[in-house]
């Protein structure tokens, strides 16, 4: 078991890996995927199906599923600064900007662009009358990210990845955001970090009602200055892991805050709370930190594992559910919605698993190898010419 979970846990490109923040990505994967499963089921199923009073604090945190995106967000935000902020905060090697989005580039990019590859090509086989050039303009538009720019909405070709376009454009701001870390008052660094994501999260409630050069309000939720604030979660997240966390003991109360924390996170609906969002994101982070039990959840080999393999169950999960749906729909066995779904989830959750554990392990974990493109080529090299052989 033990040596089955070291081939498939990821790579890093340093030498440690967080097993906790595996953890946090398992919830975050699982919630957009149930999230997904619950519309299909929901929309699609064909039938009217009813729903009980005991369960709608259930449903009501499944149909809040999609913050799982934001956790993402401050994922990215902690990953992505932690090399900036060793840096800053502990005198360690500096952080090489070509490196940098080098490794981006080689980590992110094949597993993202096959996936599109081959999503497109079915797209214009099997949709009647589906016009290739159509397919094709959709396909380069979300392969450069910029198809929330382009065309004001999601892709066709695979609707989960605008916010991979979103992910790019803080790519692209990390190295100025990351001048946060050179402040070296911790009290007056934390409280920028703080007054920024006060800021940006006002901006939001600001700016989704606004038209943005002549485009319609939607547009906005296609730029990273409505999500920043989680980003910028995430860096000061990464400032606690490195300059706190070590001082910090590890404690129950991080267990209670985060029991309390994580049903708000997804049941709340109110206008007040895209403001406390990102707070709320901060705490469980912390928790799965210094708590006590909730770290040794999410070092579970297996919840771990799943974490890891997040990317590939994103890319693909959104094209798998509809895909089995289409055959599994019609094995309901009662018109109650959270019978049909845990069907439904049984059915096809396996089926997303499966072939996501298996293009993790054939595309993306090879390309987690920062030094993967200098391999492929040693070995063309040394491949003999079958003219010669």
């Amino acid at each position: 078991m033990q040596l089955s979970f070291l081939r498939l846990r990821r790579i890093t490109s340093g030498s440690t890996w967080i097993p906790e923040i595996d953890g946090l990505r398992f919830v975050a994967i699982a919630s957009v995927v149930l999230f997904h499963l619950g519309g299909q089921v929901y929309s699609k199923s064909g039938r009217v199906l009813t729903s009980h009073h005991w369960y709608q604090p259930l449903l009501q945190c499944l149909s809040h599923g999609s913050r799982g995106v934001e956790i993402f967000f401050v994922i990215s935000g902690f990953i992505l600064g932690r090399p900036f902020a060793r840096h800053a905060l502990l005198g360690e090697k500096k952080v090489a900007l070509r490196g940098y989005y080098l490794r981006r580039l080689t980590r992110l990019e094949p597993p993202y662009l096959l996936n599109l590859i081959i999503i497109a090509v079915c797209l214009y086989i099997y949709v009647p009358g589906m016009p290739a050039l159509l397919v094709v303009q959709h396909l380069l538009a979300s392969a450069a990210y910029v198809h929330g720019f382009v065309y004001g909405g999601v892709s066709m070709i695979n609707a989960v990845t605008w916010s991979l376009e979103i992910e790019v454009q803080f790519y692209l701001l990390v190295p100025l955001l990351v001048g946060l870390f050179k402040v070296g008052n911790v009290l007056w660094r934390r409280s920028l970090f703080l007054f920024l994501i006060v800021l940006f999260s006002t901006f939001q409630e600001w700016a989704v009602q606004q038209p943005f050069w002549g485009r319609p309000p939607q547009f906005i939720y296609f730029t990273v200055f409505v999500y920043l604030q989680f980003f910028l979660t995430g860096l000061l997240l990464s400032d606690l892991y490195l300059v706190s966390f070590p001082r910090w003991r590890p404690s129950r109360v991080w267990d209670v805050i985060s029991l309390l924390c994580w049903p708000t996170l997804f049941y709340f609906d109110a206008w007040w709370f895209p403001s406390v969002l990102p707070f709320l994101i901060l705490l469980v982070s912390i928790g799965a930190f210094r708590g006590i039990h909730f770290p040794r959840l999410f070092r579970i080999e297996a919840v771990a594992l799943i974490g890891g393999m997040c990317y590939s169950i994103y890319l693909w999960h959104f094209f798998i559910i509809p895909l089995g749906f289409k055959a599994t729909k019609h094995l309901a066995i009662t018109s109650d919605y959270l019978s049909d779904l845990i069907v439904q989830g049984c059915l096809l959750l396996p089926l997303v698993l499966l072939f996501s554990t298996l293009y993790y392990v054939a595309i993306e974990r090879p390309c987690m190898d920062p030094k993967w493109p200098q391999k492929l080529i040693g070995k063309l090299k040394a491949a003999p010419d079958p003219g010669t052989a």
